[in-house]
């Protein structure tokens, strides 16, 4: 048997085979996981830059992502010859036997060997720009959410200047009311003989210890009977659970908060501190303001002064940071219509026009940082139609503040508000 022979034999029982390619999932889990996590931090961040710019804000989620990839190998055998090479003939007889390539035993085609992938990314991108969303993205924040994320390790210091949009002083007939909004307002009181400013009742607040606290009461349930016939036993209904919080001192916290800051506990502190109350764990019966109206704000009361701390909504912490943005990204200067005390404007800790800085922090001190130039080492990047915008690496303070909007929205957000889902099919 000849060589050839032997080889159309073995082709011939050769079994005919498809390659399958199995898609490993730990890599596109993570590509994927890494992807969404980049586009949150991005649309977050597009947004702060349109609040820096007075534009309208934007809010969209992708609510599903489905990866598909599809790879379809094939092979056959190839196109080849049985027995010896036939002459070449004019013959009509011969002319058929003649093969399309003389000379060749094997011919291979197109359809021999061949393999296609398929990769495709599908997700559904939904609209946050319903009612419901915007009714809780509006509202003030509570004590409860203030709670939340304080109970999450965020700084208190950091809290305060996210949350609070004005602190409102009564004591006796004197009103005063601290708001910070620059370049137009700084926070400072004209009418303030000691001449405060917003950032001065912050660094209070938090030196101070001023926290949250919670106390949650269960009250029994009643008879889900009503209007049954004499003598019927009714089913005692379920017990109804309601959480209670309110603003407290902590003496432990005001230690750390004023170690932090970097400088010793007087007789002077020990005796102001020893007066503020409510004290954290003090009695309390919050049962007996059931029915009362329940005000916007959060009051505070301190020996004979009322403190009203008037909350930011989260749409307001949007504002806030993009209104800080502006001023040291144009480097604008106060207003004539706004008020600095003599020597709060001067390079230093007590300057209240710079960008706030934060008295607890280490290392990082600035409240919010962004920078023009793009590299390597932006966390976060983004660009608008005046240029490019980078969050460093070493912005820790900004890093948490972008951790803290992405929860503060998730919060806001509920399944049903997700309700026009275009579909974006993306194939690579």
């Amino acid at each position: 048997m000849t060589a050839r022979a032997l080889l159309c034999l073995a082709a011939l029982v050769l079994p005919v085979a498809g390659c399958a390619m199995v898609d490993p999932v730990d890599s596109r889990y993570d590509t994927i996981g890494r992807s969404l996590a980049k586009a949150r931090n991005e649309a977050i961040f597009l947004n702060l830059v349109r609040a820096s710019h007075d534009d309208p804000l934007s809010f969209v989620t992708i609510s599903n992502v489905t990866p598909t990839m599809t790879n379809v190998t094939g092979f056959s055998l190839p196109t080849f010859l049985f027995g010896p090479q036939a002459p070449l003939s004019t013959s009509s007889n011969l002319v058929q036997s003649i093969p399309s390539s003389p000379g060749r035993d094997v011919i291979f085609g197109n359809s021999t060997a061949s393999n296609s992938t398929s990769v495709s990314s599908n997700f559904n991108v939904s609209t946050q720009e319903t009612y419901a969303f915007y009714e809780g993205f509006l509202k003030p924040i509570d004590l409860t959410t203030l709670n939340y994320f304080i109970r999450q390790g965020y700084p208190h210091e950091l809290l305060f200047w996210l949350f609070t949009d004005s602190f409102e002083f009564d004591q006796g007939s004197r009103k005063l009311g601290y708001r910070y909004d620059p370049p137009g307002d700084y926070g400072c009181s004209k009418a303030d003989p000691k001449h405060h400013c917003f950032v001065d009742w912050v660094r209070l607040a938090t030196s101070a210890g001023l926290t949250v606290e919670e106390l949650t009461l269960q009250k029994s349930g009643g008879s889900a009977g009503g209007g049954g016939k004499s003598g019927d036993s009714a089913a005692p209904g379920k017990p109804s659970t309601t959480t209670f919080a309110r603003f407290c001192f902590n003496p432990v916290l005001a230690q750390r908060e004023l170690a932090a800051m970097g400088r010793p506990t007087t007789e002077a502190d020990r005796g102001f501190y020893a007066s503020l109350s409510p004290k954290c764990g003090s009695p309390w019966h919050p049962e007996t303001d059931l029915g009362q109206p329940q005000p916007d704000t959060l009051p505070l009361k301190v020996g004979g002064a009322t403190f009203r701390i008037v909350p930011r909504s989260a749409y307001g912490v949007f504002e806030f940071l993009g209104g800080i943005m502006k001023v040291r990204r144009e480097k604008l200067r106060p207003l004539p219509t706004s008020y600095v005390p003599p020597g709060r404007s001067e390079p230093g800790p007590d300057n209240v026009t710079d960008v706030p800085e934060l008295k607890t922090a280490h290392g990082d001190t600035n409240l919010m940082t962004v920078v023009s130039e793009n590299g390597e080492t932006c966390v976060v990047h983004t660009w608008f139609y005046d240029g490019d915008y980078c969050v460093p690496n070493d912005a820790t303070n900004t890093k948490r503040i972008f951790s803290l909007l992405a929860q503060l929205i998730a919060i806001q957000t509920a399944p049903s508000d997700l309700s026009i889902t275009p579909v974006v099919r993306v194939i690579q």
